[in-house]
């Protein structure tokens, strides 16, 4: 299997794990990858076949410039909100992997103007914070809107747009997922927490001591290998 073929089989798996974990809803959002400058593959639009992300295939990727021109692929045009990526991809070199989802808790969390409190290990890759976007449409469809949700982001893991759904980035497509997937963890866990009383919260400083890259990136093999093999049990063929 060449490169690209290893990376299309990867990134399918990966949009379907948002599925399969529950961390989006109704099948939407997407996981994408960086191939060079200006080419980012992603899958293609399955909405307009009655189809989405929970049954994508390595063969429904496509292939497109930062403009969204389908350049390689089987599909007319990609999956949407591709600005948010292009203009991330711009202004973070070391980014190779971004996904959006429709995350029911992080959702909650935005919409009654909560902050992510550092109590659980869960909330540890967002250190930076976790801005909000609050600009409409809930859709980002402009580059002029993917420009101002990317700088917003700053040096952050992951940008809320209030009352649509959530944007990740990681410098692979593992690390994207992974922390995806922590941050509505951790969103779920405060929401459910906050009615039992007062988060009780970890230094900022002594987290920055002790997550460790070392530590960070086993935690992101044993998640993502997790991830995999739930998806394997089910039968689900790639």
């Amino acid at each position: 299997m060449d490169v690209k073929s290893a990376i299309a089989q990867k990134l399918s798996m990966a949009n379907r794990i948002l599925v399969n974990e529950n961390l989006t809803e109704l099948g939407r959002g997407h996981v994408c990858y960086k191939l060079e400058e200006n080419r980012i593959m992603i899958p293609g639009h399955l909405h307009d076949f009655q189809r989405s992300i929970a049954d994508c295939t390595a063969s429904d990727m496509v292939v497109i410039d930062y403009d969204g021109n389908v350049v390689e692929g089987p599909y007319p045009e990609s999956m949407h909100e591709f600005y948010f990526y292009s203009e991330v991809f711009k202004r973070r070199k070391e980014l190779k992997a971004a996904l959006h989802m429709h995350a029911f808790y992080t959702n909650l969390m935005a919409m009654t103007g909560q902050t992510l409190k550092y109590a659980s290990r869960d909330t540890f890759p967002f250190l930076e914070g976790v801005p909000v976007f609050d600009g409409l449409p809930l859709f980002v469809n402009t580059q002029e809107m993917g420009s101002r949700m990317a700088q917003k982001l700053g040096n952050s893991r992951a940008i809320i747009h209030r009352g649509h759904g959530v944007f990740v980035v990681g410098e692979s497509i593992e690390d994207a997922v992974i922390t995806g997937a922590a941050l509505e963890r951790a969103s779920k866990k405060q929401v459910m927490a906050s009615g039992l009383g007062t988060l009780i919260e970890y230094d900022k400083n002594e987290i920055a001591k002790t997550n460790t890259d070392e530590i960070r990136h086993e935690v992101m093999e044993i998640d993502w290998g997790y991830f995999v093999t739930r998806l394997e049990k089910r039968g689900i063929n790639i």
